[in-house]
C-alpha cells in the first residue's frame, strides 16, 4: 500500500507494517503525523530511520515507525511499535 500525503513525499507500507497497523490500532493518519511531525527520530542507518511521537488521543508512551528511505522522497513504513522508549 502507498500514500502519498503532500506533493513531494509517498508513504509506502509494508505487509508487516499493516498487519502492526491493525494489531494496535495505528490508523495510516497517525503513521503519517508521527512521520510529517515527529517529536523526535533516530537514524539506525544509512536508510533506517525511526520517528516517534506521543499521540495524545492514545495511552500508550511513544508510538514509533520504522521506516527505510527507498527514494528521496519515498519513504517505506516496515513497522510501527506502541509503548517506545527512547533510550539516552
Amino acid at each position: 500500500m502507498t500514500m502519498q500525503y503532500n506533493a513531494t513525499m509517498d508513504i509506502k507500507y509494508s505487509a508487516h507494517a499493516v498487519e502492526r497497523m491493525i494489531q494496535r490500532k495505528i490508523t495510516p493518519k497517525i503513521v503519517e503525523d508521527i512521520i510529517t511531525s515527529p517529536l523526535g527520530k533516530i537514524k539506525q542507518s544509512s536508510d533506517k530511520i525511526i520517528f516517534y511521537k506521543k499521540i495524545k488521543s492514545r495511552k500508550d508512551n511513544f508510538i514509533a515507525a520504522v521506516t527505510v528511505k527507498r527514494k528521496i522522497n519515498l519513504y517505506e513504513v516496515i513497522t510501527v511499535m506502541t509503548n517506545f522508549e527512547v533510550k539516552k
